[in-house]
Order: C-alpha cells, then structure tokens, then sequence
C-alpha cells in the first residue's frame, strides 16, 4: 500500500511538472501582432494630464492610457489567490509618441520596442527612440468593480460610464482613499493626484439601481417584521395551551 501511495505521489508530482513546463512554452513569447492592431473599443484620450487614465464603459472592456516617460519597461500582470501572478491580457495595442504620432502593435515592434507574454507577467518594452510617449490598450473590466494594479507612479483617472456613481457608502467603494471626484459632462471621474504602489479599486453602481435596492431592502424588513409578528403570535399560541392543559408558565413568565 505503501509503495502504491509514492508511485502515485510521483505521477502526480511529475504531471503537475510537466504541466508547468508546457505553460510556460505556451504562454510564452511575443503577443500576436492580429491581437495588438485590432481596433480599440472607443478613442483612446491620449490628450489626458494623467499618468495612468481608465475608461470605463457599461459593457466588458475597459481603455487605458499610461504615460511611460522615462519607463524602460512596463511589467503587467494580475495577481491571484490560488494561482500566484498571471498575465495582464490586453489587445488593440497603440503607441503615442512625443511627437504625436500613433504606432500599433505591429509599427511599435518595428520601430524597436516588444510586447512579449511569459506565464506570470506581460512585458512592453522600449527602445531608446521611442522613451517619453504614452501606451494605450484596451481589456476586460466590470464598471461595476474596477480594480489595476500601480503599474505606474503618479497621478490616476478612473472615468465612470454616464449614469454611475460611488457616492452611495454600501455600494460605492473607492481605493485609495484620499480621492476627489469631478463631474466631466454626464460621467463621473474619479481622480488621485499621487500613487505610487498597491492597487486602485472603484466599485460603482448604476444610479437607477438605487431604486431596486431601496425595494430589495424594504421587501426584507417587510418580511422580517411579519416574520416577528407571526413568532409572537405562535408563541403565544402555545403559552396559552400550557395554560389550559395546566402545565405550568414559562420561567421567562413569572
């Protein structure tokens, strides 16, 4: 029974091995230049004063813009409960350059730079002409809990989609915490003047949605008043039994 345990000890161990050694070779290597040219879900705001800038939309991806003066390299990932640092996936890939001019995934590698994925970190690059610029993507995020790691230091911009809010305290959650909000046409923008480590989070909810929370909420304390009453009640019920059968009262009564 012994020798039967190691055995399958080992093959566990040599298959979880294996495993790791094929990840690494499949999720290694360069971004395919199709996934970094495609064309971005809206405009990317390259004119933004922000260092990092978010937009975020009511549908699942999200654009941002980062300003990576004096950057050599930007290492992107997640980080993960059980399985450690992944990859940050992003696509529709652009390069702004100081002098204004726009590359994509396929323009920014032949001008020297590299966009290459290993199994715990996505990794942009940048050849000494192209320092100063700004580098934009878009990928997948919920308005309603928005959270990135502080790929850069400085200032941050998360901007909300018309018709959300974090104002309200049990559904409305922002971190950092020393954060001012502006109001930019219909849209909430959620602003930090200087971070420089740990992660941004915006947890937003739709305005309208307040409305089924006050229902959600008054349908509970209904049920749970007429849920009080009908105990009392039974409870009653059954002192009054103990009474007629002579059974004695209650401590609690006397």
């Amino acid at each position: 029974m012994n020798r039967r345990f190691a055995l399958a000890v080992a093959v566990v161990a040599l298959l979880a091995v294996s495993a790791g050694c094929l990840t690494y070779v499949n999720d290694g290597g360069d971004v395919a230049n199709a996934t970094l040219d495609t064309e971005p879900p809206s405009e990317y705001e390259f004119a933004t004063d922000r260092d990092a800038a978010f937009n975020l939309s009511t549908g699942t991806q999200y654009t941002a813009v980062y300003n990576v003066s004096g950057v050599e390299e930007l290492r992107l990932y997640r980080q993960t409960p059980y399985a450690g640092d992944q990859p940050l996936e992003f696509e529709a890939f652009r390069y702004r350059t100081t002098d204004g001019e726009v590359l994509n995934g396929t323009e920014f590698r032949a001008a020297g730079g590299e966009v290459e994925r290993t199994p715990d970190e996505t990794w942009i690059r940048f050849d000494d002409g192209l320092g100063g610029g700004q580098v934009a993507f878009s990928a997948t995020g919920s308005p309603r809990r928005f959270t990135t790691l502080t790929y850069v230091e400085g200032s941050y911009a998360v901007t909300l989609p018309p018709g959300f809010s974090t104002e309200f305290p049990v559904v409305g959650h922002v971190s950092p915490r020393d954060y001012e909000v502006e109001t930019v046409g219909d849209r909430d923008r959620v602003v930090w003047d200087d971070v420089t480590s740990g992660s941004v989070v915006v947890q937003s909810y739709r305005e309208t949605d307040l409305l089924v929370f006050g229902v959600i909420l008054a349908v509970a304390i209904l049920a749970a008043i007429v849920g009080t009453v009908y105990f009392r009640r039974q409870l009653e019920a059954l002192r009054e039994r103990r009474r007629e059968m002579g059974l004695g009262e209650y401590d609690d009564e006397k």
